[in-house]
């Protein structure tokens, strides 16, 4: 995918810091999934409890995200990648461990979750942004593909790390333990390696610059500027890519959403012994990233590949949802996630292409926002149906396929 000299560009080290940050601040979003079983036996929900406490925990979380993505992005903007990591690392952090602390009230406990989407919604339009400034189209999907590569790695991690310390400390050391190393990781890391430009870094080298300009100014001549607002967010190809984005966050945020759920109490497994249940077939995910990454950078044909395995992985997924051997579950889901990535790996390579430059962060911002407030919101409540009588999973294999048959028109539409 690339050399180990790819480490000596200032880019390249910014995408590994955006890729830390993502893995923190992703665990941050999803620990509420490992607490949701521990949570349940402490506060004695019965299944309908958790799955409607469940849904709203994590909906809500997703609601208040996508409205910062679309209301915060442009202010982010205006102040800069560097200054809005920084302040909004410090946020998440804080409201993270006051979820720990106000538990025992529901509604202050649902009041932390909607801060929280809140403080992070700005953090993948802004770094997403960055990418745009500092790499050039040829490199879009590893770029892209490295810092996303952080959500899978929390989403493979998130288990081991945090169902050993949750079964032996209780569910808020979870908690505790993320808020703490967003700020003595996160914010180090983004103090030492981010600036918002090229121009803005003081040990650039001028072959790097060099690069990085004669990309930019190939796709400025590619894009028109000073596009006008309304065209940007009434474009046909935005406006399905928006779709396209919405449909992937049904289907994988809200199956991630279940999954450790569906294991404690569909499959009867303990808790304290889900781990690698969870964590394994999320491995296949990053070796997805580096795979449809490298092919979308070499084919040119990002949409065409992503709509190809959306499909597959649909059809993959409802077959493991079926399964009644344990392993073939894990296998299949193995398969699943890992045609899934595909999306994650050319995403914001595909949303970068279509929009110039100068209105690429609130385009980005407002594009995250909805796909996250409506898939976000609505994916763990169209998918807990697999914690259930699993009457409704075939939904599941439908907004996969339908998706993949977007992409492939989006495809068609843009060529990229």
């Amino acid at each position: 995918m690339l050399s180990i000299e790819f480490l000596q560009d200032r880019r390249w080290q910014m995408s590994l810091v955006f890729m830390v940050t993502l893995f923190v601040g992703f665990l941050d979003r999803i620990n509420i999934t490992f607490a949701l079983p521990l949570m349940a036996q402490e506060y004695q929900w019965t299944e309908a409890q958790l799955q409607r406490y469940g849904s709203l925990l994590m909906g809500l979380f997703y609601g208040a995200y996508g409205l910062a993505n679309i209301f915060l992005t442009p202010f982010a903007n205006r102040i800069g990648t560097r200054r809005s990591l920084f302040i909004i690392i410090v946020l998440w952090s804080v409201f993270t461990a006051l979820g720990a602390l106000v538990s025992q009230v529901m509604m202050l406990l649902l009041a932390t979750r909607v801060l929280l989407g809140l403080s992070e919604g700005v953090h993948v339009p802004m770094m997403a942004t960055a990418v745009k400034h500092w790499f050039p189209l040829g490199e879009r999907s590893r770029a892209n593909s490295m810092v996303v590569s952080g959500i899978f790695l929390a989403v493979l991690l998130a288990p081991i790390l945090l169902v050993p310390l949750m079964a032996s400390f209780g569910w808020r050391a979870g908690f505790h333990g993320l808020a703490v190393a967003g700020l003595i990781v996160s914010l180090p890391l983004v103090y030492r390696f981010v600036h918002d430009s090229p121009a803005d870094h003081p040990n650039i080298t001028p072959e790097e610059r060099a690069h990085i300009d004669l990309g930019r100014a190939r796709e400025e001549r590619e894009q028109e500027r000073d596009v006008p607002w309304k065209t940007i967010f009434t474009m046909p190809r935005y406006l399905l890519f928006t779709l396209i984005g919405i449909g992937n966050n049904l289907m994988g945020l809200g199956l991630t959403s279940w999954i450790p759920s569906y294991y404690t109490n569909k499959r009867g497994i303990p808790f304290e012994d889900i781990t690698w249940l969870v964590a394994g077939p999320y491995a296949f995910s990053l070796l997805g990233l580096i795979t449809w990454a490298s092919l979308g950078d070499r084919l040119n044909m990002r949409a065409a590949i992503t709509g190809s395995c959306a499909i597959l992985a649909g059809l993959i997924i409802f077959l493991a949802l079926g399964a009644d051997n344990l392993w073939a579950v894990i296998a299949l889901f193995s398969a699943g996630v890992f045609f899934l990535s595909s999306f994650q790996a050319s995403e914001f390579a595909l949303l970068q292409r279509v929009i110039p430059a100068d209105r690429f962060a609130a385009a980005a911002g407002t594009y995250n926002g909805v796909s996250a407030f409506i898939g976000g919101g609505l994916g763990p409540l169209v998918m807990s149906p697999i914690i259930g009588d699993g009457s409704g999973t075939w939904i599941i294999s439908l907004v996969a396929c339908v998706n993949g048959a977007l992409l492939l028109l989006f495809y068609r539409m843009v060529r990229y």
